[in-house]
């Protein structure tokens, strides 16, 4: 019988990760269709017509086709009742995490991942979003001091979005230990039920029940 989620994305897509945790920590299982990137599967008109934007992810629930990971993230937490706010501050707290992070820190570490796995760019422009994502750590870094998860004492979808920015950071040649508020999160949020790094979680194929 399928699941009731389907699941397209790519196992070395951060969003992808974001969102295939999420459903992971939820005890949700989803069929999984992999989009070969580097094919360009992604810009194909079958998968245009799933999403727009031509990336991925994209989760289609019943009849709902949904793209973009915390868009995504904020419709699990409603469906499901689980990471989500307790509260409308609370809601209000998740949504600046989540803008803080596709502003501030998604860029220097995604691109200085991209650097490092898939492309030899300029060393001025490697050097300046390697910059930029110690920027974004060390804002984050300060900001986890004294506190167990991003809004209040338990996770949420913050947490959850946040990780899955951070999950490649060793790809992209930072080193956790330079931050040890991070290293300290991190490991609570490895401490989970459920949770799975993204190699473990993503298949490399398409696969039913995940």
């Amino acid at each position: 019988m399928p699941a009731a989620f389907t699941l397209y994305g790519s196992f070395l897509s951060a969003p992808t990760y974001k969102v295939g945790l999420m459903l992971r920590l939820c005890g949700e299982a989803f069929d999984y269709r992999h989009v070969d990137l580097a094919k360009g599967q992604q810009k194909t008109p079958e998968f245009l017509a799933l999403n727009r934007y031509g990336q991925v992810p994209v989760l289609v629930h019943e009849k709902l086709t949904l793209c973009q990971s915390s868009s995504i993230l904020l419709y699990l937490a409603e469906l499901t009742g689980k990471f989500a706010a307790g509260d409308l501050e609370e809601r209000q707290r998740i949504g600046e995490w989540l803008f803080w992070a596709a502003d501030r820190l998604e860029p220097g570490l995604f691109r200085s991942r991209f650097f490092e796995r898939f492309a030899k760019p300029d060393p001025a422009v490697a050097d300046y979003m390697r910059k930029a994502g110690e920027m974004g750590l060390g804002v984050l870094d300060g900001l986890l001091e004294g506190k167990r998860f991003l809004v209040g004492e338990r996770p949420t979808i913050a947490d959850i979005a946040l990780f899955g920015v951070l999950a490649h950071m060793g790809e992209a040649k930072f080193e956790i230990a330079n931050w040890p508020q991070i290293q300290a999160w991190w490991e609570r949020i490895v401490a989970l039920p459920g949770f799975a790094l993204p190699y473990d979680l993503l298949p490399k194929f398409d696969k039913d029940g995940v």
